[in-house]
């Protein structure tokens, strides 16, 4: 079986956003928050978006996709 190097192994968030109308995050372990803000706990941090009219578009085991005005993205303990 072929092993990868931890190093290549990504354990953190990965965090892409598309303009300020959609973001996706990969790793994340669960949604937090989901009214005024949407927060998004990973194994790193605690991911906290503000925008307007935000809804998540899909989620899987390990991403889950926003839309919406997004009007900020904040890395918070």
């Amino acid at each position: 079986m072929l092993e990868i190097s931890s190093d290549l192994q990504v354990n953190q968030p990965t965090v892409t956003t598309i303009g300020n109308t959609f973001v996706s995050i990969e790793n994340y372990l669960s949604i937090l928050e989901y009214e005024n803000d949407l927060r998004v706990k990973t194994k790193a941090k605690t991911i906290k978006i503000l925008g307007d009219k935000l809804l998540l578009k899909y989620i899987t085991e390990n991403e889950i996709g926003i839309k919406g005005v997004i009007y900020s993205i904040e890395y918070v303990d």
